[in-house]
């Protein structure tokens, strides 16, 4: 991408990031996003189809930047996991008015969203050979199994993200305790510290 359009992008995502703090998605226009980025709305439609998507992309360039560290990171799986699921929580609370709307309960975009984020690595890293799932299931081949596995850690990980959201004041540390009480023993973790 090119430098101009690269910081007109990077204007966008800051202006759909900041005005979806103070209201829905479904109520952000293409000429607000537009104004505040101080770009044209031709501007806007080589980054995005719509606020909403725009949200998400914003979104998504951030958990994209974690999920390359998780794939980098060369210590062992669990360690590498609670590092990046850290880093999520992070982001998830830097952008906290958003995804405590967005989420609602399991049926908002963000759920999908966090969703596709929590299934792409978990395949990645299985992939990869970080991640051998044990769980011989009778007659279900390994690989409808890892993805069967990968879809419940995925939309699991989010609704205990959306509960830990609601709370008054959600703490990393608590999260990342009640979340290694919770996965599966077949998935590498550790209690965290």
């Amino acid at each position: 991408m090119d430098p101009r359009k690269r910081r007109s992008q990077q204007r966008l995502y800051a202006a759909a990031l900041e005005l979806a703090a103070d209201r829905p998605m479904a109520e952000l226009s293409v000429t607000q996003l537009a104004e505040a980025a101080g770009v044209h709305r031709s501007t806007f439609y080589e980054h995005g189809d719509s606020p909403a998507s725009l949200v998400e992309a914003a979104l998504t360039a951030e958990l994209d930047v974690l999920r390359e560290g998780l794939l980098s990171d060369r210590s062992d799986a669990a360690t590498a996991l609670v590092t990046v699921t850290r880093g999520v929580l992070e982001h998830v609370l830097r952008h906290a008015d958003i995804y405590r709307r967005e989420l609602t309960d399991g049926g908002g975009a963000l759920h999908a969203l966090l969703s596709r984020h929590f299934r792409g690595s978990t395949e990645a890293l299985i992939a990869r050979g970080r991640i051998e799932l044990d769980v011989p299931v009778a007659g279900i081949p390994p690989a409808d199994v890892a993805d069967a596995a990968a879809r419940f850690l995925a939309d699991g990980t989010v609704g205990l993200i959306d509960g830990w959201l609601r709370h008054p004041r959600p703490q990393v540390d608590q999260f990342l305790a009640l979340y290694a009480a919770l996965l599966p023993d077949w998935w590498p973790h550790r209690p965290a510290a």
